[in-house]
Protein backbone atom coordinates (compact mmCIF):
# COMPACT_ATOMS: atom_id res chain seq x y z
CA UNK A 1 0.00 0.00 0.00
CA UNK A 2 1.46 3.30 -1.09
CA UNK A 3 2.35 5.92 1.36
CA UNK A 4 -0.14 8.62 -0.63
CA UNK A 5 -2.95 5.91 -0.34
CA UNK A 6 -1.98 5.51 3.38
CA UNK A 7 -2.06 9.64 4.62
CA UNK A 8 -5.37 9.75 2.29
CA UNK A 9 -7.11 6.58 4.30
CA UNK A 10 -6.04 8.10 8.18
CA UNK A 11 -6.98 11.49 6.59
CA UNK A 12 -10.70 9.38 6.16
CA UNK A 13 -10.41 7.75 9.25
CA UNK A 14 -9.68 11.15 11.31
CA UNK A 15 -12.83 12.87 9.14
CA UNK A 16 -14.90 10.01 9.69
CA UNK A 17 -14.14 9.59 13.59
CA UNK A 18 -14.90 13.71 13.95
CA UNK A 19 -17.84 13.62 12.35
CA UNK A 20 -19.30 10.41 13.56
CA UNK A 21 -18.27 11.83 16.80
CA UNK A 22 -20.72 15.76 16.08
CA UNK A 23 -23.56 13.24 15.17
CA UNK A 24 -23.69 11.11 17.80
CA UNK A 25 -23.07 14.21 20.54
CA UNK A 26 -26.12 15.54 18.88
CA UNK A 27 -28.21 12.74 18.22
CA UNK A 28 -28.33 11.62 22.02
CA UNK A 29 -28.66 15.47 22.94
CA UNK A 30 -31.58 15.64 21.11
CA UNK A 31 -32.72 12.69 22.71
CA UNK A 32 -32.27 14.04 25.81
CA UNK A 33 -34.20 17.29 25.22
CA UNK A 34 -37.12 15.54 23.69
CA UNK A 35 -37.11 13.23 27.55
CA UNK A 36 -36.94 16.32 29.40
CA UNK A 37 -39.51 18.52 27.61
CA UNK A 38 -42.11 15.41 27.08
CA UNK A 39 -41.63 13.29 30.66
CA UNK A 40 -39.80 16.26 33.17
CA UNK A 41 -42.00 20.04 31.47
CA UNK A 42 -45.16 18.50 30.62
CA UNK A 43 -45.54 15.52 33.48
CA UNK A 44 -48.54 15.22 33.30
CA UNK A 45 -48.74 11.62 32.27
CA UNK A 46 -47.62 10.67 36.06
CA UNK A 47 -50.23 11.04 38.83
CA UNK A 48 -48.65 10.37 42.16
CA UNK A 49 -49.59 6.50 42.38
CA UNK A 50 -48.13 5.88 39.52
CA UNK A 51 -44.83 7.85 39.99
CA UNK A 52 -44.71 6.60 43.57
CA UNK A 53 -45.43 2.95 42.54
CA UNK A 54 -43.02 3.29 39.51
CA UNK A 55 -40.45 4.91 41.16
CA UNK A 56 -39.96 1.99 43.93
CA UNK A 57 -40.74 -0.73 41.41
CA UNK A 58 -37.25 0.59 39.66
CA UNK A 59 -35.25 1.43 43.02
CA UNK A 60 -36.08 -2.18 44.22
CA UNK A 61 -35.76 -3.50 40.48
CA UNK A 62 -32.17 -1.86 40.05
CA UNK A 63 -30.92 -2.81 43.32
CA UNK A 64 -31.69 -6.07 43.24
CA UNK A 65 -30.42 -6.75 39.50
CA UNK A 66 -27.29 -5.06 40.76
CA UNK A 67 -27.12 -7.20 43.58
CA UNK A 68 -27.76 -10.48 41.40
CA UNK A 69 -24.89 -9.08 38.68
CA UNK A 70 -22.46 -9.55 41.77
CA UNK A 71 -22.82 -12.75 42.54
CA UNK A 72 -19.79 -15.12 41.07
CA UNK A 73 -21.10 -16.58 38.67
CA UNK A 74 -19.47 -18.87 35.37
CA UNK A 75 -20.71 -17.88 31.81
CA UNK A 76 -22.68 -21.26 31.99
CA UNK A 77 -24.44 -20.72 35.43
CA UNK A 78 -25.01 -17.28 34.31
CA UNK A 79 -26.89 -18.18 31.18
CA UNK A 80 -28.89 -20.60 33.22
CA UNK A 81 -29.55 -17.96 35.72
CA UNK A 82 -31.17 -15.65 33.20
CA UNK A 83 -33.28 -18.31 31.40
CA UNK A 84 -34.48 -19.18 34.44
CA UNK A 85 -35.13 -15.65 35.46
CA UNK A 86 -36.55 -14.60 32.19
CA UNK A 87 -39.19 -17.93 31.55
CA UNK A 88 -40.47 -17.70 35.23
CA UNK A 89 -41.20 -13.61 34.66
CA UNK A 90 -42.62 -14.03 31.22
CA UNK A 91 -45.07 -16.44 31.74
CA UNK A 92 -46.36 -14.80 35.14
CA UNK A 93 -46.62 -11.83 32.82
CA UNK A 94 -48.45 -13.52 30.16
CA UNK A 95 -50.98 -15.25 32.68
CA UNK A 96 -51.42 -11.48 34.09
CA UNK A 97 -52.22 -9.95 31.16
CA UNK A 98 -53.44 -12.34 28.25
CA UNK A 99 -53.02 -10.41 25.33
CA UNK A 100 -55.06 -11.64 22.01
CA UNK A 101 -53.99 -10.43 18.60
CA UNK A 102 -55.41 -7.54 17.27
CA UNK A 103 -55.17 -5.01 14.75
CA UNK A 104 -52.19 -6.42 11.92
CA UNK A 105 -51.12 -9.39 13.86
CA UNK A 106 -55.22 -10.85 13.83
CA UNK A 107 -54.42 -10.57 10.22
CA UNK A 108 -51.50 -12.26 10.10
CA UNK A 109 -52.76 -15.45 11.99
CA UNK A 110 -55.44 -15.23 9.56
CA UNK A 111 -52.96 -15.43 6.61
CA UNK A 112 -51.19 -17.84 8.13
CA UNK A 113 -54.39 -20.05 8.65
CA UNK A 114 -54.80 -19.25 4.60
CA UNK A 115 -51.40 -20.51 3.70
CA UNK A 116 -52.38 -24.04 5.41
CA UNK A 117 -55.90 -24.18 3.77
CA UNK A 118 -53.98 -22.98 0.28
CA UNK A 119 -56.45 -20.22 -0.22
CA UNK A 120 -53.41 -17.61 0.72
CA UNK A 121 -52.20 -17.56 -2.89
CA UNK A 122 -55.65 -16.60 -5.05
CA UNK A 123 -56.16 -13.64 -2.54
CA UNK A 124 -52.41 -12.35 -2.18
CA UNK A 125 -52.87 -11.78 -5.95
CA UNK A 126 -56.26 -9.60 -5.87
CA UNK A 127 -54.54 -6.22 -5.90
CA UNK A 128 -57.29 -5.27 -2.89
CA UNK A 129 -56.01 -7.65 -0.52
CA UNK A 130 -54.07 -6.99 2.61
CA UNK A 131 -51.15 -9.37 1.08
CA UNK A 132 -50.92 -7.73 -2.09
CA UNK A 133 -50.30 -4.08 -0.87
CA UNK A 134 -48.72 -4.68 2.32
CA UNK A 135 -46.54 -8.01 0.23
CA UNK A 136 -43.82 -7.83 3.05
CA UNK A 137 -45.75 -8.75 5.45
CA UNK A 138 -45.77 -12.66 3.88
CA UNK A 139 -42.45 -13.41 4.91
CA UNK A 140 -44.18 -13.74 8.73
CA UNK A 141 -47.73 -14.77 7.81
CA UNK A 142 -45.26 -18.10 6.23
CA UNK A 143 -43.19 -18.23 9.50
CA UNK A 144 -46.67 -18.41 11.67
CA UNK A 145 -47.74 -20.74 9.58
CA UNK A 146 -44.83 -23.35 9.71
CA UNK A 147 -45.67 -22.68 13.68
CA UNK A 148 -48.95 -23.32 13.25
CA UNK A 149 -48.50 -26.86 11.39
CA UNK A 150 -46.11 -27.68 14.17
CA UNK A 151 -48.29 -26.66 17.33
CA UNK A 152 -51.83 -26.08 15.79
CA UNK A 153 -54.22 -22.96 16.24
CA UNK A 154 -54.33 -22.64 19.89
CA UNK A 155 -52.63 -19.06 20.99
CA UNK A 156 -50.55 -20.31 23.85
CA UNK A 157 -47.83 -21.87 21.97
CA UNK A 158 -47.66 -18.98 20.09
CA UNK A 159 -46.74 -17.39 23.37
CA UNK A 160 -44.65 -19.77 24.33
CA UNK A 161 -42.65 -19.27 21.43
CA UNK A 162 -42.38 -15.46 22.05
CA UNK A 163 -41.67 -15.95 25.32
CA UNK A 164 -38.72 -18.09 24.21
CA UNK A 165 -37.78 -16.03 21.64
CA UNK A 166 -37.40 -12.74 24.11
CA UNK A 167 -35.57 -15.44 26.27
CA UNK A 168 -32.83 -16.34 23.63
CA UNK A 169 -32.18 -12.20 22.53
CA UNK A 170 -31.69 -11.95 26.81
CA UNK A 171 -29.46 -14.68 26.31
CA UNK A 172 -27.77 -13.06 23.53
CA UNK A 173 -27.17 -9.82 24.95
CA UNK A 174 -25.42 -11.47 27.84
CA UNK A 175 -22.99 -13.22 24.89
CA UNK A 176 -22.64 -10.02 23.04
CA UNK A 177 -21.75 -7.60 26.21
CA UNK A 178 -19.80 -10.48 27.72
CA UNK A 179 -17.28 -10.43 24.68
CA UNK A 180 -16.14 -6.66 25.69
CA UNK A 181 -16.99 -7.09 29.40
CA UNK A 182 -16.69 -8.68 32.59
CA UNK A 183 -19.48 -11.48 33.82
CA UNK A 184 -21.21 -9.21 36.35
CA UNK A 185 -21.50 -6.23 33.64
CA UNK A 186 -23.28 -8.70 30.90
CA UNK A 187 -25.35 -9.85 34.02
CA UNK A 188 -26.81 -6.95 35.07
CA UNK A 189 -27.35 -5.22 31.67
CA UNK A 190 -29.34 -8.91 30.19
CA UNK A 191 -30.94 -9.15 33.68
CA UNK A 192 -32.29 -5.59 33.38
CA UNK A 193 -32.71 -6.02 30.02
CA UNK A 194 -35.35 -8.61 30.49
CA UNK A 195 -37.04 -6.64 33.30
CA UNK A 196 -37.59 -3.71 31.28
CA UNK A 197 -41.04 -2.94 30.55
CA UNK A 198 -41.18 -1.78 27.43
CA UNK A 199 -39.68 -5.21 26.74
CA UNK A 200 -41.56 -7.57 28.72
CA UNK A 201 -45.33 -5.83 27.77
CA UNK A 202 -45.22 -6.77 24.72
CA UNK A 203 -44.01 -10.70 24.40
CA UNK A 204 -47.20 -12.60 24.45
CA UNK A 205 -48.54 -10.68 21.44
CA UNK A 206 -47.99 -12.13 18.07
CA UNK A 207 -45.16 -9.70 16.99
CA UNK A 208 -42.39 -9.58 13.92
CA UNK A 209 -40.30 -7.39 16.42
CA UNK A 210 -39.81 -10.09 18.99
CA UNK A 211 -38.27 -12.94 16.02
CA UNK A 212 -36.17 -10.12 14.04
CA UNK A 213 -34.64 -8.41 17.03
CA UNK A 214 -33.28 -12.20 18.23
CA UNK A 215 -31.98 -12.44 14.17
CA UNK A 216 -30.73 -9.40 14.58
CA UNK A 217 -29.14 -9.66 17.96
CA UNK A 218 -27.54 -12.75 16.45
CA UNK A 219 -25.77 -11.00 13.31
CA UNK A 220 -24.35 -8.25 15.67
CA UNK A 221 -23.10 -10.68 17.98
CA UNK A 222 -21.26 -12.73 15.32
CA UNK A 223 -20.04 -9.01 13.16
CA UNK A 224 -18.25 -8.17 16.95
CA UNK A 225 -17.50 -12.06 17.80
CA UNK A 226 -14.04 -12.96 16.63
CA UNK A 227 -13.71 -12.26 12.65
CA UNK A 228 -13.87 -14.79 10.14
CA UNK A 229 -15.13 -15.45 7.19
CA UNK A 230 -17.58 -18.06 8.90
CA UNK A 231 -18.71 -15.72 11.37
CA UNK A 232 -19.20 -13.02 8.79
CA UNK A 233 -21.23 -15.85 6.58
CA UNK A 234 -24.07 -16.35 9.89
CA UNK A 235 -24.53 -12.61 10.45
CA UNK A 236 -25.53 -12.06 6.83
CA UNK A 237 -27.94 -15.43 6.92
CA UNK A 238 -29.00 -14.11 10.30
CA UNK A 239 -29.87 -10.84 9.34
CA UNK A 240 -31.65 -11.60 5.74
CA UNK A 241 -33.89 -13.77 7.43
CA UNK A 242 -34.28 -11.29 10.14
CA UNK A 243 -35.62 -8.85 6.69
CA UNK A 244 -37.48 -11.49 5.39
CA UNK A 245 -39.76 -11.20 8.93
CA UNK A 246 -39.23 -7.67 9.23
CA UNK A 247 -38.10 -5.45 6.35
CA UNK A 248 -36.05 -2.52 9.19
CA UNK A 249 -33.47 -5.27 9.69
CA UNK A 250 -32.58 -3.95 6.23
CA UNK A 251 -30.69 -0.60 8.77
CA UNK A 252 -29.12 -2.62 10.75
CA UNK A 253 -27.84 -4.66 7.54
CA UNK A 254 -26.88 -1.45 6.22
CA UNK A 255 -24.98 -0.42 9.15
CA UNK A 256 -23.40 -3.51 9.33
CA UNK A 257 -21.83 -2.64 5.75
CA UNK A 258 -21.13 0.82 6.81
CA UNK A 259 -19.58 -0.39 10.00
CA UNK A 260 -17.63 -2.96 8.65
CA UNK A 261 -16.46 -0.60 5.64
CA UNK A 262 -15.07 2.19 8.10
CA UNK A 263 -13.16 -0.34 10.44
CA UNK A 264 -11.73 -1.39 6.78
CA UNK A 265 -10.58 2.33 6.16
CA UNK A 266 -9.69 2.86 9.76
CA UNK A 267 -6.93 -0.33 9.13
CA UNK A 268 -6.06 0.27 6.14
CA UNK A 269 -6.80 -3.43 5.72
CA UNK A 270 -7.46 -5.07 2.19
CA UNK A 271 -9.28 -8.20 4.36
CA UNK A 272 -11.44 -5.99 5.68
CA UNK A 273 -12.35 -4.42 2.55
CA UNK A 274 -13.42 -7.78 0.93
CA UNK A 275 -15.01 -8.74 4.12
CA UNK A 276 -17.36 -6.41 3.64
CA UNK A 277 -18.06 -7.09 0.25
CA UNK A 278 -18.27 -10.44 1.04
CA UNK A 279 -21.17 -9.43 3.35
CA UNK A 280 -22.87 -7.03 1.23
CA UNK A 281 -23.00 -9.80 -1.52
CA UNK A 282 -23.89 -12.69 0.66
CA UNK A 283 -26.93 -10.49 2.12
CA UNK A 284 -28.25 -9.40 -1.02
CA UNK A 285 -27.85 -12.79 -2.98
CA UNK A 286 -29.65 -14.65 -0.18
CA UNK A 287 -32.35 -12.30 0.12
CA UNK A 288 -33.09 -12.34 -3.67
CA UNK A 289 -33.03 -15.88 -3.75
CA UNK A 290 -35.32 -16.10 -0.71
CA UNK A 291 -37.86 -13.64 -2.65
CA UNK A 292 -37.40 -15.50 -5.85
CA UNK A 293 -38.35 -18.95 -4.16
CA UNK A 294 -42.02 -17.16 -2.63
CA UNK A 295 -42.50 -16.33 -6.33
CA UNK A 296 -42.36 -19.57 -7.98
CA UNK A 297 -43.75 -21.66 -4.83
CA UNK A 298 -46.76 -19.07 -5.71
CA UNK A 299 -47.22 -17.80 -2.02
CA UNK A 300 -46.07 -14.37 -2.75
CA UNK A 301 -46.93 -13.80 -6.61
CA UNK A 302 -45.37 -10.28 -6.37
CA UNK A 303 -42.31 -11.41 -4.19
CA UNK A 304 -41.86 -10.02 -0.70
CA UNK A 305 -39.88 -7.48 -1.45
CA UNK A 306 -41.70 -4.66 -3.36
CA UNK A 307 -43.76 -2.72 -0.38
CA UNK A 308 -45.07 1.24 -0.81
CA UNK A 309 -42.25 3.06 0.48
CA UNK A 310 -43.75 6.12 -0.99
CA UNK A 311 -46.80 5.36 1.11
CA UNK A 312 -43.94 5.08 4.34
CA UNK A 313 -42.98 8.29 3.48
CA UNK A 314 -45.83 10.32 2.77
CA UNK A 315 -47.16 9.37 6.35
CA UNK A 316 -43.97 10.39 7.36
CA UNK A 317 -43.73 13.44 6.17
CA UNK A 318 -47.37 14.46 5.95
CA UNK A 319 -49.27 12.74 8.28
CA UNK A 320 -51.47 11.18 5.31
CA UNK A 321 -51.49 9.49 1.90
CA UNK A 322 -52.57 10.48 -1.44
CA UNK A 323 -56.23 9.79 -0.79
CA UNK A 324 -55.98 11.94 2.53
CA UNK A 325 -58.22 9.24 4.04
CA UNK A 326 -57.53 7.92 7.00
CA UNK A 327 -57.11 4.17 8.38
CA UNK A 328 -60.36 2.45 9.78
CA UNK A 329 -58.87 -1.37 10.38
CA UNK A 330 -55.83 -3.44 9.86
CA UNK A 331 -57.37 -4.16 6.61
CA UNK A 332 -58.61 -0.96 5.66
CA UNK A 333 -55.85 1.56 5.99
CA UNK A 334 -54.60 4.90 4.54
CA UNK A 335 -52.73 2.98 1.76
CA UNK A 336 -55.92 0.72 0.63
CA UNK A 337 -57.99 4.00 0.45
CA UNK A 338 -54.84 5.58 -1.39
CA UNK A 339 -55.24 1.99 -3.90
CA UNK A 340 -58.84 2.03 -4.12
CA UNK A 341 -58.62 6.18 -5.06
CA UNK A 342 -56.84 4.67 -8.04
CA UNK A 343 -58.48 1.71 -8.12
CA UNK A 344 -55.81 -0.68 -7.40
CA UNK A 345 -53.39 0.26 -10.11
CA UNK A 346 -50.12 0.24 -8.52
CA UNK A 347 -48.82 2.35 -11.50
CA UNK A 348 -50.91 5.13 -11.18
CA UNK A 349 -50.85 5.12 -7.23
CA UNK A 350 -47.01 5.30 -7.76
CA UNK A 351 -47.12 8.04 -9.69
CA UNK A 352 -49.55 10.42 -7.57
CA UNK A 353 -47.12 9.47 -4.62
CA UNK A 354 -44.29 10.13 -6.34
CA UNK A 355 -45.72 13.39 -7.56
CA UNK A 356 -47.34 14.28 -4.15
CA UNK A 357 -43.72 13.59 -2.37
CA UNK A 358 -41.87 16.06 -5.02
CA UNK A 359 -44.57 18.59 -4.14
CA UNK A 360 -43.85 18.43 -0.80
CA UNK A 361 -40.59 18.80 -1.00
CA UNK A 362 -40.75 21.84 -3.65
CA UNK A 363 -43.35 23.48 -2.02
CA UNK A 364 -41.81 23.30 1.49
CA UNK A 365 -41.88 20.40 4.02
CA UNK A 366 -43.49 21.23 7.68
CA UNK A 367 -40.62 21.20 9.52
CA UNK A 368 -43.29 21.43 13.06
CA UNK A 369 -45.44 18.90 12.55
CA UNK A 370 -42.16 16.63 11.33
CA UNK A 371 -40.73 17.78 14.35
CA UNK A 372 -43.79 17.26 16.80
CA UNK A 373 -43.59 13.95 15.62
CA UNK A 374 -40.41 12.87 15.60
CA UNK A 375 -40.00 14.24 18.78
CA UNK A 376 -42.89 12.21 19.81
CA UNK A 377 -41.04 9.13 18.77
CA UNK A 378 -38.03 9.98 20.67
CA UNK A 379 -39.99 11.10 23.62
CA UNK A 380 -43.07 9.22 24.27
CA UNK A 381 -43.90 6.37 26.52
CA UNK A 382 -43.94 3.03 23.97
CA UNK A 383 -47.91 2.47 23.03
CA UNK A 384 -47.14 -1.39 22.45
CA UNK A 385 -49.64 -2.27 25.22
CA UNK A 386 -52.22 -1.33 23.06
CA UNK A 387 -51.92 -4.17 20.54
CA UNK A 388 -52.62 -6.39 23.45
CA UNK A 389 -56.08 -6.41 22.52
CA UNK A 390 -56.79 -7.20 25.99
CA UNK A 391 -58.76 -3.86 26.79
CA UNK A 392 -60.77 -4.91 29.76
CA UNK A 393 -57.15 -5.80 31.80
CA UNK A 394 -56.17 -1.94 30.73
CA UNK A 395 -59.62 -0.42 32.04
CA UNK A 396 -59.45 -2.22 35.30
CA UNK A 397 -55.76 -2.18 36.02
CA UNK A 398 -54.67 1.74 34.82
CA UNK A 399 -52.55 2.27 37.90
CA UNK A 400 -50.28 -0.86 36.68
CA UNK A 401 -49.84 0.06 33.34
CA UNK A 402 -49.28 3.38 34.25
CA UNK A 403 -46.30 2.49 36.58
CA UNK A 404 -45.04 0.95 34.10
CA UNK A 405 -44.50 2.86 31.99
CA UNK A 406 -43.50 5.47 34.52
CA UNK A 407 -40.42 2.66 34.99
CA UNK A 408 -39.96 2.07 31.84
CA UNK A 409 -39.50 6.03 30.25
CA UNK A 410 -36.88 6.01 33.72
CA UNK A 411 -34.69 2.68 32.09
CA UNK A 412 -35.21 4.42 28.49
CA UNK A 413 -34.00 8.03 29.82
CA UNK A 414 -31.51 6.07 31.77
CA UNK A 415 -29.99 4.28 28.96
CA UNK A 416 -29.76 7.49 26.77
CA UNK A 417 -28.02 9.66 29.70
CA UNK A 418 -25.21 7.06 30.01
CA UNK A 419 -24.65 6.65 26.23
CA UNK A 420 -24.73 10.55 26.09
CA UNK A 421 -21.96 10.55 29.07
CA UNK A 422 -20.21 7.66 27.06
CA UNK A 423 -20.23 9.79 23.65
CA UNK A 424 -18.94 12.89 24.49
CA UNK A 425 -15.88 11.06 26.38
CA UNK A 426 -14.93 8.58 23.78
CA UNK A 427 -12.77 10.58 21.27
CA UNK A 428 -12.48 7.61 18.91
CA UNK A 429 -15.42 6.34 16.95
CA UNK A 430 -14.08 3.75 14.93
CA UNK A 431 -11.09 2.61 17.26
CA UNK A 432 -13.60 0.04 18.36
CA UNK A 433 -16.21 -2.09 16.83
CA UNK A 434 -18.39 -3.08 19.64
CA UNK A 435 -18.88 0.99 20.19
CA UNK A 436 -19.05 1.57 16.41
CA UNK A 437 -21.78 -0.63 15.73
CA UNK A 438 -24.63 0.05 18.40
CA UNK A 439 -24.07 3.53 17.64
CA UNK A 440 -24.04 3.24 14.02
CA UNK A 441 -27.49 1.40 14.19
CA UNK A 442 -28.84 3.57 16.77
CA UNK A 443 -28.13 6.21 14.60
CA UNK A 444 -29.12 5.00 11.24
CA UNK A 445 -32.74 4.31 12.40
CA UNK A 446 -32.93 8.09 14.28
CA UNK A 447 -32.80 9.66 10.86
CA UNK A 448 -34.79 6.84 8.77
CA UNK A 449 -37.65 8.18 11.00
CA UNK A 450 -37.26 11.43 10.58
CA UNK A 451 -38.67 11.17 7.15
CA UNK A 452 -40.74 7.67 7.57
CA UNK A 453 -43.82 7.23 9.41
CA UNK A 454 -42.96 6.58 13.43
CA UNK A 455 -45.04 4.53 16.26
CA UNK A 456 -43.06 4.68 19.55
CA UNK A 457 -42.98 0.99 19.61
CA UNK A 458 -41.06 0.93 16.66
CA UNK A 459 -37.62 1.87 19.28
CA UNK A 460 -37.70 -1.98 19.81
CA UNK A 461 -34.29 -2.21 18.23
CA UNK A 462 -33.34 0.85 19.24
CA UNK A 463 -33.38 -0.16 23.07
CA UNK A 464 -31.01 -2.92 22.81
CA UNK A 465 -28.59 -1.15 20.78
CA UNK A 466 -28.70 1.11 24.11
CA UNK A 467 -28.57 -1.51 26.40
CA UNK A 468 -25.15 -2.66 24.42
CA UNK A 469 -23.95 1.52 24.72
CA UNK A 470 -25.47 1.94 27.74
CA UNK A 471 -24.64 -0.87 30.18
CA UNK A 472 -21.29 -0.48 30.89
CA UNK A 473 -21.69 3.40 32.43
CA UNK A 474 -24.56 2.45 34.14
CA UNK A 475 -22.87 -0.39 36.07
CA UNK A 476 -19.99 2.15 36.23
CA UNK A 477 -22.31 4.60 38.52
CA UNK A 478 -23.79 1.58 40.37
CA UNK A 479 -20.07 0.57 41.46
CA UNK A 480 -19.49 3.98 42.31
CA UNK A 481 -22.69 4.70 44.62
CA UNK A 482 -22.12 1.21 46.40
CA UNK A 483 -18.35 2.38 46.91
CA UNK A 484 -19.31 5.98 48.32
CA UNK A 485 -22.07 4.38 50.62
CA UNK A 486 -19.87 1.40 51.64
CA UNK A 487 -16.78 4.23 52.83
CA UNK A 488 -19.80 6.42 54.63
CA UNK A 489 -20.64 3.44 56.67
CA UNK A 490 -17.68 2.04 57.61
CA UNK A 491 -16.75 6.17 58.34
CA UNK A 492 -19.73 6.28 60.57
CA UNK A 493 -18.81 2.86 61.86
CA UNK A 494 -15.31 4.20 62.96
CA UNK A 495 -16.34 7.09 65.13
Amino acid sequence: MGRRTIVLLESINALINKLGRYLLVAVFAFCLLCLFKIQILQGSAWDTPSFVLGGMGILVGIFLIFKLSQLKLSDRQALLLLTVLAIVFLSFWNFIFRPVPVSDYQVLLEGAHDIINGTFKAQAARPSDYFRYYNFQIGYAYYLSLLMRVFGERLLFFKIVEMLVMTGTTLVLYKTIRLFCDGHRAMFGAALFTFFPFTFIGVGIINNQHEGLLLEALAVYFVLKRRSWPNLLIAAVCITIAQVLRPTAVVVAIAIVVTLAIQAVQQKSRQRLLETVAFLVAFWGLGWLINQLFILSGIAPYGIKGGNPYYKFLIGLTGKGVSGKYTTSARKSQLYYDLKEYHFNYSLYKQAAAEKLRYVFTHGLDIQEIMKRFTGFIGNVDNQYNLGGNQPFLDQHPLLISSLNCSGMVIYASTILATFKRVITEKWVTSRISYLLPAMIFGMFFFAYIFMETQARYRFEQYYVLFLLAVPTLYGWLTKIQKKMFTRDCSEESR
